[in-house]
């Protein structure tokens, strides 16, 4: 062809069309057209690639369909299929083994683009956010909480500013009160009172109210799917469609560009539902030493709110508390010495001990293990037990492997084991009506079936007074005690009546937010 400009445009023209254009106008009729060639190969990558048709599945499912009764029609051993050979007219023989397994391939992989990619795109998206949550060092930022009504009236509820750097952070409120702590210290600024009050500086609960790590964590743990992408606080973000097992359905927005949550979107509960945005958001940058430095303003007083003390060793904070601590093999980063406890700062895990008194009582809601050879509360991502004297409290992402080391012999609780076998008589459960009550719990109403010995109550004083409960119950709440406790079965012995025990399961959701259903009891 002698014009190159009708040979670059036809060229280009086949390859937009999906064809190969080296078939038929050949090779490049020189080098310097070969790399114009080359270079236009290279850009015509950067596009989507063209999918097939929709009805292409279906005219592929029937060609593997057809390839497969040919192998019917042809059973005798040693038989063959035809299959035309590449660039020949006639035909080869292919055997039937190899032409199913040819078949199911195809149809795998046309189905898996179908039905597959999708879910690997969501779990993309939650990896790639797992990912950069954990090389996120430092960010200062803008949240903004605004709520919603069903009505879809939207008003701001809050708005606060936000620096973090590793373990320190600080917040700042509409009001201008200021909560700092920087690993050592713990302090909040009032301006309205004009006090600096000095607080605990751990146990430290939730920072704030959009925690980028567990927000991440909970995306990886539950079901989720892409749900599109919006436009949040002048950023391109992927939405996130998290749906909690028999819970209701939020979103999550992941920034595009950094792979950061961006937005937090709650489901609506009780006609309302919350949406924290980070309206501003800088990650790895350089804070100033100065926000995380306690310089009390002119003119304001100091005000000590048991703010304990920092020892230098165990032994110091031992002799300040006056308390004989059972610590860790592993020295903590940090220890804190107050009047009646002491707390061992190990960056992601603390442990309180104080001494013990009175008897000790787990919370009725959570599961149970064994440690120093008594009772072990596990509830969410604390442990709690008794030994020589002190009540020991381990709470973070280290709390097993830490107590263990306090407690050798510490057993957490095992989910797999059966406690509902031996149940005398079952009680059938109506599935929907566990759902519904698992959403009106979610919402706010009857946290009651949240505990396993006021469902056990409510359970026995029916069977006495089926017509319903007035007044005080006839089996009073001082006859249930909880035996066992996996933190997906449970058992309630009951002390007087016509109920002996009482089976318990969660069956929407096995984790603290679950409601317990009365599955099995046995008689007196």
């Amino acid at each position: 062809m002698d014009n190159p400009e009708s040979r670059l445009s036809e060229y280009i023209d086949a390859l937009n069309a999906e064809h190969e254009p080296e078939k038929h106008q050949g090779i490049a009729d020189t080098p310097e057209m070969e790399k114009l060639l080359a270079t236009i190969r290279l850009v015509r990558t950067l596009r989507e690639p063209a999918l097939p048709d929709p009805g292409y599945p279906q005219r592929l499912a029937l060609s593997v369909a057809s390839t497969l009764r040919l192998v019917e029609q042809n059973p005798k051993p040693g038989g063959r299929i035809f299959e035309k050979a590449p660039g020949h007219s006639g035909f080869r023989w292919m055997p039937p083994a190899v032409a199913v397994l040819v078949a199911g391939l195809l149809l795998f992989v046309v189905l898996t683009s179908w039905t597959g990619l999708n879910g690997l795109f969501n779990h993309d998206v939650a990896y790639a956010m797992e990912k950069a949550v954990a090389q996120l060092s430092d960010y200062h930022g803008v949240l903004e909480i605004r709520s919603e009504n069903a009505a879809g009236e939207e008003w701001m509820t809050r708005r606060v500013e936000i620096w973090s750097d590793g373990d320190k952070y600080a917040v700042r409120q509409d009001d201008g009160t200021l909560t700092v702590n920087n690993g050592g210290r713990k302090w909040q600024v009032r301006p309205q009172s004009k006090e600096v009050a000095l607080l605990p500086p751990a146990p430290d609960p939730s920072r704030h109210d959009f925690d980028l790590r567990d927000e991440s964590k909970r995306a990886q743990q539950y079901p989720h799917v892409v749900a599109g992408t919006e436009l949040i606080a002048g950023r391109q973000a992927t939405k996130l469609e998290i749906s909690p097992p028999g819970g209701s359905t939020y979103y999550l927005w992941i920034d595009m560009e950094t792979n950061l949550p961006v937005q937090l979107q709650t489901a609506m509960q009780n006609a309302l539902r919350s949406t924290s945005t980070f309206v501003s958001f800088e990650p790895n940058t350089q804070i100033s030493p100065g926000i995380f430095t306690c310089q009390p303003p002119e003119g304001y007083k100091v005000v000590e709110e048991d703010p304990g003390q920092l020892a230098a060793t165990v032994e110091e904070a031992a002799a300040i508390s006056r308390l004989s601590p059972l610590p860790p093999q592993e020295a903590p980063d940090r220890v804190y010495a107050y009047q009646d406890r002491i707390v061992l700062d190990y960056g992601d895990t603390t442990i309180v001990e104080t001494a013990a008194q009175g008897s000790f009582e787990p919370v009725s809601n959570s599961a149970l293990g064994t440690a120093a050879g008594g009772p072990l509360e596990v509830w969410r991502e604390r442990l709690r037990w008794r030994q020589g004297g002190i009540e020991i409290q381990a709470e973070g992402a280290r709390r097993v492997e830490l107590a263990r080391q306090i407690a050798a012999d510490l057993t957490l609780p095992d989910a797999g084991t059966n406690l509902l076998n031996k149940a005398q008589v079952k009680v059938p459960v109506d599935m929907e009506i566990v759902k519904a009550d698992q959403r009106q719990v979610d919402g706010g109403h009857a946290p009651w079936q949240l505990d396993p010995l006021q469902v056990s109550l409510t359970f026995v004083n029916l069977q006495v007074t089926p017509e319903g409960i007035t007044g005080e119950p006839k089996i009073p709440a001082s006859s249930f005690k909880q035996v066992a406790n996996n933190g997906v079965e449970a058992v309630v012995e009951v002390a007087s009546g016509p109920v002996k025990q009482v089976y318990l399961e969660r069956l929407v959701r096995q984790d603290e937010t679950g409601i317990w259903s009365v599955v099995g009891y046995d008689r007196r």
